[in-house]
């Protein structure tokens, strides 16, 4: 079945299968896992989780320049599996965006693979670090999140990609998600 990433009244369509896909993005500690796992469970649609957590946390040594193209082919993987599973939206946890980022960061490169297999057909959420950083043995850059946010912000606009920024209290967040999102699947 043919899907098409869309916002309904953005794009003036009337497509039946149009579906509608929601990527969480923003440094870490932001409230991505958080709030891609809720919207998923209110709005009964497929999550893609972080592939980058289940590949690290199997690793027997640090992770290379190598192992971000591995991460970045697993993501899409899970991604197209849960794809099939989705009527009219899908959530997404993280995408191929947060692996650029990444990479470029820590590696000041980034592997062709990911750089073509950027989604432009998203609508991201932007989160901002203003939740207080929480330690996980995968996190790295507690004191960079607003820099890293800065990062994002510039990616998204230079790919002119549609997204808002998800920050404040728990329940600003929450009532400016389900508000966005009602007004797009309506």
């Amino acid at each position: 079945m043919l899907y098409i990433f869309c916002d309904k009244r953005l794009f003036n369509m009337e497509e039946t299968n149009c579906m509608i896909k929601i990527v969480f993005t923003g440094p870490e500690c932001s409230g991505k896992t958080t709030f891609s796992q809720l919207i998923a469970k209110k709005y009964s649609a497929p999550l893609v989780q972080e592939y980058a957590r289940e590949y690290l946390n199997n690793l027997k040594h640090p992770y290379g320049y190598k192992d971000l193209l591995q991460i970045a082919k697993g993501q899409l993987r899970w991604e197209k599996s849960n794809q099939k599973k989705a009527n009219n939206l899908l959530v997404c946890d993280t995408n191929l965006q947060v692996i650029k980022i990444w990479s470029k960061i820590k590696f000041k490169k980034c592997d062709p693979f990911i750089l073509k297999h950027q989604d432009l057909n998203a609508y991201y959420i932007l989160c901002y670090p203003d939740i207080k950083w929480e330690y996980d043995p995968l996190r790295e850059n507690p004191n960079e999140r607003k820099k890293i946010l800065q990062e994002y912000q510039k990616e998204l606009i230079a790919q002119k990609q549609k997204f808002i920024t998800l920050k404040g209290s728990y329940q600003n967040r929450l009532d400016l998600l389900t508000s966005k999102i009602d007004k797009m699947i309506e």
